[in-house]
């Protein structure tokens, strides 16, 4: 039996706008900064996005974004902000759940 390719399926998943914010959110809340940029970079891969006009549309230069999602990125928030925005995603906080 063939079992479907996980990134494949990930990446599909991943042009759901609805689908992206709850993946960015879950990876953000449990793994490590490495982790969240990875995600983010999946996101930017599943919407097909082109650094040069999400350099253009964020004011980021496409070095700094390529810089900035890295293995060894650390973005800055207005960075990670302006790539977001630039994807049609935006950072939203909201207070966390009390046990019962």
């Amino acid at each position: 039996m063939r079992t479907k390719d996980y990134k494949t399926t990930l990446l599909r998943r991943l042009k759901d706008p609805e689908y992206a914010a709850g993946y960015l959110a879950d990876v953000l809340e449990t793994e490590s900064q490495e982790a969240f940029l990875l995600a983010v970079k999946n996101v930017l891969e599943a919407r097909k996005t082109n650094f040069s006009r999400l350099s253009k549309k964020s004011g980021i230069t496409r070095q700094a974004v390529y810089r900035a999602l890295s293995k060894s990125g650390n973005p800055r928030l207005s960075t990670l902000h302006g790539i977001l925005k630039a994807a049609g995603l935006r950072i939203v906080f909201e207070p966390e759940k009390k046990a019962a």
